[in-house]
């Protein structure tokens, strides 16, 4: 049987301890709405929907999230020399 050591290092915590409401959102909006908007959620079609800046920043934090977790993903599977995941 094949053994196949992997070493993680902190995987996907590792980037979200920046992921702070008030020093993100407030000198980021900018950024937030392109990260929104990059992700497919058209900026008009949102704004219909009022949210809040914390809804805004949620939406944001979830998509920086998913970007980290796809990242940490890719890393596992070449590391794992192509296998499949799960």
């Amino acid at each position: 049987m094949d053994n196949i050591k992997i070493n993680l290092g902190k995987g996907v915590g590792k980037g979200l301890h920046n992921l702070s409401y008030e020093k993100e959102f407030a000198s980021n909006l900018i950024d937030v709405w392109k990260t929104i908007e990059e992700f497919g959620i058209d900026p008009l079609d949102l704004k219909a929907v009022d949210p809040s800046q914390k809804d805004l920043y949620e939406i944001y934090a979830a998509i920086k999230a998913y970007r980290i977790s796809i990242r940490y993903l890719k890393m596992l599977k070449g590391k794992m020399g192509g296998k499949s995941i799960g």
